[in-house]
């Protein structure tokens, strides 16, 4: 009987909003959740927020790294006159401790974001990141620092 529950449960994508509408409803509740926890720009004419919601860590990772790309890229040919086109061959970076989540490896490999990285050290028995190390290493094509909590 188990096992016949389990390929039913198999066969459906709880996640597929055509069989589920609610899913829909839900997904924007907790986007507009985390728009307004960051305190993100009202949405024109009281929609809802504009947001992707993800299954995995790794896809979380990699779907911000592009946001923060992306947005960096038309600031940056912006301040620097620069066409769509002509941006593209500006490689941005990311500042991040060398303790990070292996989904930024993927970012960095193949979305072409270069990687600067703090070594974390022993401060009074915890791993911590020397924030002027951090700050020392951005620059105008810094998209980001990424602070991963170390584990206590």
């Amino acid at each position: 009987e188990e096992r016949a529950v389990a390929v039913i449960g198999a066969e459906i994508n709880i996640a597929d909003a055509s069989v589920y509408p609610a899913s829909i409803e839900l997904h924007n509740k907790a986007v507009n959740m985390i728009a307004s926890l960051w305190h993100a720009p009202e949405p024109k004419n009281g929609d809802d927020y504009c947001g992707a919601g993800t299954v995995g860590s790794t896809e979380a990772c990699l779907l911000a790294g592009l946001a923060l790309k992306f947005r960096w890229r038309k600031w940056y040919a912006e301040r620097h006159g620069l066409s769509e086109i002509e941006v593209l061959a500006v490689r941005p970076n990311l500042v991040i401790s060398s303790a990070f989540q292996a989904a930024w490896e993927k970012l960095f490999r193949y979305f072409d974001v270069e990687a600067k990285v703090v070594k974390p050290s022993l401060v009074k028995g915890k791993m911590a990141v020397d924030a002027k190390a951090l700050v020392s290493l951005c620059d105008e094509k810094t998209i980001a620092v990424v602070y991963g909590r170390f584990p206590r």
